[in-house]
């Protein structure tokens, strides 16, 4: 009986509503990261041996795959936004699974802004990989697949 309890609660737990909101939560944690263009906010939400995969879809070429480490992903974010003039995004249809470590979300993000003069379009289906460090949700990896003209 003792165990039957035991297991009772851990499911509790496991499939509670606070544990349901966690990819919300992060998911709003890194938009508003991103929408405020604070490299320290996103940086904290990142584990410091997070990975991340670019695959990028330019037009004419074939698709270039890029891996970046958590140091190159921030430095890339920091030069776009120093750079970039009328910098907007969106986020849209976000999917969240349960998997063993964390969570796993996908989601349309869709960028648009000037780079020198010229003006730039960018839609991405990003995934974003987490995992509970420290009593803490962090982003563990990122796969992107972009689309830019």
């Amino acid at each position: 009986m003792r165990a039957i309890t035991l297991l009772i609660s851990m499911l509790l737990v496991l499939f509670s509503p606070a544990q349901a909101d966690e990819p919300h939560r992060l998911m709003e944690q890194f938009r508003q990261a991103l929408q405020q263009r604070n490299s320290t906010a996103v940086a904290a939400l990142f584990a410091p041996d997070a990975s991340i995969k670019v695959t990028l879809l330019l037009e004419q070429e074939p698709p270039m795959v890029v891996s970046l480490t958590r140091a190159e992903y921030l430095q890339q974010q920091r030069a776009l936004w120093h750079f970039a003039s009328d910098y907007t995004f969106t986020v849209d249809d976000l999917e969240t699974q349960k998997v063993e470590q964390g969570w796993q979300l996908t989601f349309d993000q869709k960028e648009r802004y000037l780079l020198f003069q010229e003006a730039l379009n960018r839609d991405n289906r990003i995934t974003l990989q987490t995992e509970i460090r420290d009593g803490k949700s962090v982003i563990t990896a990122i796969h992107t697949r972009t689309r830019q003209w």
